[in-house]
């Protein structure tokens, strides 16, 4: 019997995924493994999904706050702002629509928005909203936290536990509708840094305390955080 491997053991080997569809781990893109275009695509997209939104310094930047120790700074941006601080607003938008679910660009502008920025880009961002009544979160939540897999959301609270509120009532005044960290940059207290900064400047003359802060129904990450930054005062929602 002949040692030589046939001519289709040689086509065979390294093309099995070939043509195959695959969803990317690191940016949530579907494309065909083997197709030139679908690949040069994915790749453009990753790379752009991995170095985030660029944002170089303004003339004129509402800045809340910058530390030293890293170099970075948040900023406010209004709806009202000059077009061009609104068009970069907008390229803040998608990435949070993407990764948080999409909101109206009207409702969007009408909130308080903060800009995390370091090392030329957008890290992170919070919105936020004038409310007057939020919820303690239902004792059962923490339970109903679908996991988050490639291609999903960050993790969003499963159907079957949609609504995740006691009907127990606590007066409010602030609404953090979104927030979200560039994944590189996560676990670098920059999300704590954002409502931080919500609290004291979000409302002119007054530091919001800690019980007087509610969150949107969170994602898995976001509920997380909450409970976490929080403590020992219960988690709101609205």
């Amino acid at each position: 019997m002949s040692s030589w491997l046939s001519p289709v053991s040689y086509i065979d080997v390294g093309q099995r995924s070939f043509g195959k569809h695959v969803t990317c781990p690191t940016c949530g893109l579907l494309y065909t493994v083997g197709e030139e275009e679908d690949e040069r695509e994915h790749e453009k997209f990753c790379r752009q999904k991995q170095r985030g939104v660029a944002f170089s310094k303004w003339k004129n930047e509402r800045v809340l706050k910058t530390f030293s120790d890293t170099g970075a700074r948040i900023i406010e941006i209004r709806g009202d702002d000059p077009s061009a601080h609104v068009k970069k607003l907008m390229e803040v938008k998608a990435v949070l629509d993407d990764a948080l679910g999409f909101v109206a660009e009207q409702t969007f502008l009408q909130r308080s928005i903060f800009v995390y920025i370091q090392e030329h880009q957008v890290v992170g961002c919070v919105t936020m909203e004038r409310i007057t009544e939020a919820f303690t979160l239902d004792k059962s939540a923490s339970h109903l936290i679908a996991p988050s897999s490639s291609g999903e959301k960050e993790g969003v609270i499963a159907a079957a536990g949609a609504v995740t509120a006691s009907a127990d009532s606590h007066p409010v005044v602030a609404g953090i509708c979104q927030i979200w960290v560039h994944p590189p940059f996560r676990r670098k207290s920059i999300a704590t840094r954002m409502v931080d900064i919500v609290r004291e400047k979000s409302i002119y003359g007054m530091h919001v305390d800690k019980n007087l802060v509610a969150f949107a129904q969170p994602t898995r990450n976001g509920l997380q955080f909450a409970q976490k930054y929080m403590g020992p005062f219960e988690v709101l929602m609205y």
